[in-house]
């Protein structure tokens, strides 16, 4: 049968005036708020549920839920402890991923007698009542960008296949509207940290770090900085949480303390920093955006370094050509070899031969060991 078919005139005017109100959202919490219990009058549910969806680096996240006729707790706790092991979820994202269906409903996947005995049923849906589940995927063609559970309990009825044809209805313009607000929020967020990052041109680099404190962005100046290889990988992103100094991940922390138990809107979200990283002294600062999609993000920029600090009495001792001399003051003010190629006319393969002669001759291995090592004494 023709969806159409199965749906009345009622039907229709209930479609038509959610995805009116859904059009007119500019958030995630306003389609949120303004939805989800329209969804859940039109097929009849009892409790209801609507997630928002992160990416991160280990996968879809289910965040920020809000709810209809279920204990309090119940979302936060899904998104903490269950979301890995209910089965609907999974098998939903599945079906996304094989661009299949959007809806998965329990009365299609799962075997009744073996449902109830399952540690998700007894432990989560079971203590709220919770027997007749559909869950549903928003989603921008193949990805997830909202997840929604409609509930009833054992005393009803199972939902239809005109429960799923009034939703089928539905995803089309909520998953639209998903997409305009990320994508609005994205720029939004973009056009932040440019306005942030154009307060003060002198960076030495920059990490952009979330609100876990987990990199998501360091420049190439950054990554000279800390001296992190030059290639991907995962175990990359970890290599670069662990050469972040302590100091700068404490200031972080202070920084989302003060914001997040201020009134203010006009908290002061910058702060300075100074460390000591491989015996180099580092000075920059940190500025905290909050962000709708990604929660806090932080801005750590690196200040450009003080070139007097090198004590050129210390030259004279290890036997350095002027060239090597010219390399360890362009270093000693963060210079990335890429710019001491450009700022000296040679290539970036005679930069690293002249690198590596230095380090030979002052006994080092690295470049912010060199210019400690030759830091002036006072």
């Amino acid at each position: 049968m023709d969806m159409m078919d199965e749906l009345r005139n009622q039907d229709y005017r209930d479609i038509l005036s959610l995805n009116e109100v859904a059009a007119g959202c500019n958030t995630i919490d306003e389609l949120q708020q303004h939805t989800l219990f329209k969804i859940q009058r039109i097929v009849g549910a009892e409790s209801s549920v609507y997630f928002d969806v992160n990416h991160t680096s280990l996968g879809w996240q289910f965040v920020n839920g809000i709810s209809y006729g279920v204990p309090k707790k119940a979302p936060k706790a899904w998104c903490d402890h269950y979301q890995t092991k209910d089965p609907f979820t999974s098998k939903l994202l599945n079906y996304l991923k094989s661009g299949r269906k959007h809806i998965v409903t329990s009365d299609e996947t799962v075997n009744h007698a073996d449902y109830i005995r399952t540690k998700f049923y007894c432990d989560f849906l079971a203590p709220q009542s919770i027997y007749h589940m559909m869950t549903i995927g928003l989603h921008d063609g193949t990805n997830p960008i909202g997840l929604i559970g409609l509930h009833r309990t054992s005393r009803s009825t199972a939902f239809s296949t005109t429960d799923i044809s009034k939703i089928n209805a539905i995803i089309p313009c909520l998953s639209a509207t998903v997409q305009k607000i990320k994508l609005s929020e994205m720029a939004t967020e973009r056009e932040e940290i440019i306005t942030a990052l154009s307060v003060n041109f002198q960076h030495k680099g920059v990490i952009i770090l979330d609100e876990t404190l987990y990199p998501a962005f360091l420049d190439e100046k950054a990554r000279e900085l800390l001296e992190i290889p030059p290639y991907g990988g995962h175990e990359i992103i970890h290599q670069i949480s662990s050469c972040l100094p302590s100091q700068i991940l404490e200031a972080c922390n202070k920084l989302r303390h003060r914001i997040s138990h201020s009134h203010d809107r006009n908290i002061d979200r910058k702060t300075d920093f100074t460390t000591i990283h491989n015996d180099q002294k580092i000075n920059g600062y940190i500025y905290a955006l909050m962000t709708r999609h990604n929660g806090m993000r932080f801005l750590v920029c690196f200040k450009e370094q003080d070139s007097k600090l090198i004590n050129s009495d210390n030259f004279s001792t290890f036997n350095l050509t002027r060239r090597e001399i010219d390399i360890i003051h362009l270093v000693s003010v963060g210079m990335t070899n890429p710019e001491i190629s450009d700022k000296l006319f040679i290539s970036i393969r005679t930069v690293q031969n002249h690198l590596r002669s230095i380090y030979a001759k002052v006994n080092v291995h690295n470049r912010t060991s060199l210019v400690s090592k030759l830091m002036r004494r006072h």
